[in-house]
């Protein structure tokens, strides 16, 4: 797969996340693929896991903008810059109870802003196999 071709394939993640729609997300991915978010917590494995993840973003009505991506040389890899607003419950309160984040005297009308770095690694046929999400709690910010 080129590069121009990956680099395209990671802004459709991003713009299917954005249209709300699990399934069209999970159409990107191969059937055991693995979703590290963020990486240091256990890996999600398979369509089931991911659609669980990513039903509970898409419940908090996220809207991710990319930066413009980054191909690997090694014809696999893609990285991309993300920054995230998505409404503070569903998962707002897993982050508090984590200790990422400091809960909101008003969770119900709060946002939260999440700052990531993607790397996604891409089979031949264009299908995400790995992804790993790079952030941490100084790249949580509560609005609102």
């Amino acid at each position: 797969m080129n590069e121009f071709t990956r680099k395209q394939r990671a802004l459709e993640h991003s713009r299917r996340i954005n249209a709300g729609d699990v399934d069209a997300v999970l159409e990107l991915y191969a059937p055991d693929a693995v979703l590290e978010d963020p990486v240091g917590l256990p890996p999600l494995t398979g369509h089931g896991e991911l659609r669980a993840h990513y039903a509970r973003l898409l419940g908090a009505r996220v809207r991710e903008e990319a930066a413009e991506p980054v191909a690997g040389q090694d014809g696999t890899h893609v990285l991309l810059q993300v920054t995230s607003v998505m409404d503070y419950l569903p998962v707002g309160p897993l982050y508090a109870e984590r200790g990422w984040l400091k809960a909101p005297d008003d969770p119900g009308t709060a946002r939260v802003r999440r700052a990531a770095m993607l790397v996604m690694r891409l089979d031949r046929s264009g299908l995400v196999e790995h992804v790993r999400a790079y952030w941490g709690t100084s790249d949580l910010t509560v609005l609102g």
